[in-house]
């Protein structure tokens, strides 16, 4: 006791400590209404002005002066590049948000090293709403706060073998899904995966299996080619055999036409010399009746 005493401290005794703490909470009663009083309970559409209630200001304005007895809560309107998007009390606008450029990060091996790229502001900024910010074509936000994105990722790139199966948007990324049995996708860019080729009973053969990301390569059946083959063969010696026909024909009628012309002519030079023989034969007639009718007058 001594000790304590010779610092001041005195220890009480457990009656004199509940009479102390009964008396702390009498105080505290007693303050409690008065600390009620400062801050009145207003309605949701009102805001504390001391100890009185005055109307909010609609969204686009702000409180000029606060109401009073005999007049209401004086607004106006938010100057440009500031807003309020809710009823309040505040004495200035807000004001706007930009789209400030976000980490555009890299795939998940290098997010490390992430590089600087400008948001794009699909909602512009007016006195009744602030500025929205969503990340540029092929990305998507991964960290957003409120309307402002902070980081954005590239959207992922379907691989060969899959299927686009949602497309992504400024805040979803890319869904792929593979592609089923039977069906393939070369670049993954497709939305639905392309089937197989068939190949033709007898005239074509597999060459090479189809695969998730290639398709059924098919080549000719070597009985289609031997068929070709012989079917090439028949035509050019059909034609062959055609060309040289009408090539004899056309040998033989020049032939015969030289015989013809030569006969022709053999038959009118015969028919000229049996012609000029009988006109000979008939002068040396006529010559001998003229020659011997005077010599026998009387007969």
């Amino acid at each position: 006791m001594e000790s304590l005493s010779r610092w001041g401290v005195s220890l009480l005794e457990p009656g004199a400590q509940n009479n102390t703490l009964r008396l702390a909470l009498c105080l505290f009663l007693l303050g409690y209404p008065q600390c009620i009083l400062s801050q009145p309970l207003c309605r949701e559409e009102e805001y504390p002005v001391g100890t009185e209630c005055c109307p909010k200001c609609s969204p686009g304005y702000h409180v000029k002066q606060a109401c009073s007895e005999v007049t209401g809560t004086v607004c106006v309107p938010c100057p440009s590049e500031y807003y309020t998007a809710h009823p309040n009390g505040l004495s200035q606008c807000l004001p706007c948000g930009k789209c400030k450029p976000a980490a555009l990060a890299r795939p998940l091996s290098s997010l490390s090293s992430g590089l600087e790229m400008g948001l794009v502001a699909w909602q512009e900024c007016s006195r009744t709403q602030n500025t929205a910010c969503h990340c540029s074509q092929g990305h998507f936000c991964v960290s957003e706060n409120e309307d402002q994105c902070e980081m954005c990722l590239p959207h992922t790139t379907c691989a060969p073998g899959q299927r686009v199966q949602n497309r992504g948007n400024h805040s979803h990324d890319t869904v792929c899904a593979n592609c089923p049995p039977g069906t393939f996708s070369p670049n993954g860019t497709l939305e639905q995966c392309l089937p197989w080729t068939r190949c033709q009973m007898w005239l074509q053969k597999e060459s090479e299996p189809g695969t998730s990301s290639t398709d059924v390569t098919c080549s000719l059946s070597w009985s289609v080619c031997l068929l070709l083959a012989i079917l090439v063969i028949c035509v050019v010696v059909i034609i062959v055999i055609i060309l040289w026909k009408q090539r004899n024909k056309t040998t033989s009628r020049g032939i015969m036409a030289v015989f013809s012309d030569q006969r022709k002519r053999q038959n009118e030079a015969s028919k000229s010399a049996v012609t000029e023989d009988l006109q000979t034969r008939e002068a040396i007639t006529i010559v001998a009746v003229e020659e011997t009718s005077p010599m026998f007058p009387n007969r």
